[in-house]
């Protein structure tokens, strides 16, 4: 799915005549969707959710977002590296092991990777009102790129934190919490619909120099429950955005926090409450480019359950660049890293974005 876009992401800026004679600016907030499979489910604040396009015009932007997790305590590494288990793939037999002989251990294994398309479609309503649809595909289980982090690690001499221990492209989960376990070592891939969101945003005048804006929105489960697609839950919540700046040059803080339905759950357990913050800024590059650059936390949906980093606040980064293609379109690629994070969010992500700006 990945190579697909970028061949149209390709076509569409020969066709569109890059780079000459551009001059229209295209939008500066084609936020990307947060890619974290622990919590893109679950209603996280996104950037998206602040668009308000003129009175009557509409804003299309397509994302694709590829996301690889590795994240695990040293439990699973020492079991395989200990029996010589190269490239094995972690079992049931293995799990029922380290839970016997570290009972009180909170201990924990993820391996995933996959794709998010998002399609977001965004229309003004008129003083500066503006309602945004968010739908999401989800693919876990391809396309098989965990070479790319092997790889860059041994180039630069890092450590592989085991990934060299288990095959690549394996999907697991196992999460020992406070009183239970979530255990899903086969089953997780496979593709779908994501849990779609709807939010409506409008102004709340000037303060601190920023113009504020406040958001609400809610996310409907049109994934499937007990994947890593749905939630099961209609999840609702409340942002609010200030804006410093002004063209191709911004600063955007936001804050947020989102009510999860007690009767979704991520793979079978129920959810807390999350508090979001971002932070999105940009500034011209050369004549037509824009780097943009964007950092974010979040609460885990996790917390009440286990201990461990699973349960912890995420921190993570992204940095790209965005270019006109034609009138009041644009593509952008970028990439996302968890430098400074021990929680679970992706190692690594990369976004591909195509949009447009029709009407006024």
């Amino acid at each position: 799915m990945l190579r697909r876009v970028c061949w149209v992401a390709a076509a569409a800026v020969v066709c569109l005549g890059w780079p000459g004679g551009c001059a229209a600016q295209a939008d500066p907030w084609a936020s990307l969707p947060f890619v974290d499979v622990l919590r893109f489910s679950s209603l996280p604040l996104e950037g998206s959710q602040a668009i308000a396009p003129p009175a009557g015009a509409w804003e299309l932007s397509l994302t694709t977002g590829y996301f690889n997790v590795w994240q695990l305590t040293w439990h699973t590494k020492t079991f395989h590296s200990g029996l010589g288990l190269y490239r094995s793939p972690l079992t049931d037999e293995q799990i029922k092991i380290l839970e016997r002989n570290f009972p009180h251990d909170q201990f924990y294994h993820i391996d995933l990777e996959g794709t998010r398309t998002d399609m977001i479609v965004s229309r003004g309503l008129g003083d500066g009102v503006g309602v945004t649809l968010d739908v999401p595909w989800v693919e876990v289980g391809r396309p098989h790129w965990d070479g790319i982090a092997e790889d860059f690690h041994a180039r630069f001499g890092l450590s592989d934190m085991g990934r060299e221990l288990f095959p690549r492209g394996e999907s697991a989960v196992y999460v020992r919490g406070r009183s239970g376990a979530i255990e899903r070592l086969a089953g997780l891939d496979g593709s779908g619909l994501g849990d779609a969101r709807l939010s409506l945003t409008g102004p709340a005048g000037r303060a601190l120099g920023a113009e504020q804006r406040w958001a609400v929105a809610v996310e409907a489960p049109t994934g499937t429950a007990g994947t890593l697609r749905g939630s099961g839950g209609w999840d609702a919540g409340a942002r609010w955005f200030a804006t410093w700046g002004g063209d191709r040059r911004q600063l955007r803080v936001g804050v947020g926090y989102t009510y999860l339905d007690r009767g979704g759950s991520w793979l079978g357990v129920r959810r807390d409450n999350m508090w979001h913050a971002l932070v999105e800024t940009h500034v011209p590059l050369f004549r037509l480019l824009t780097l943009r650059a964007s950092a974010r936390c979040d609460s885990s949906p996790l917390a009440s359950f286990t201990d461990s980093d699973v349960g912890k606040p995420s921190f993570y980064w992204t940095v790209g660049v965005l270019a006109p293609t034609g009138h009041a379109t644009w593509i952008a690629f970028d990439a996302g890293e968890n430098y400074g994070s021990q929680a679970e969010v992706p190692d690594f992500s990369f976004h591909l974005q195509l949009g447009t700006r029709l009407g006024r």
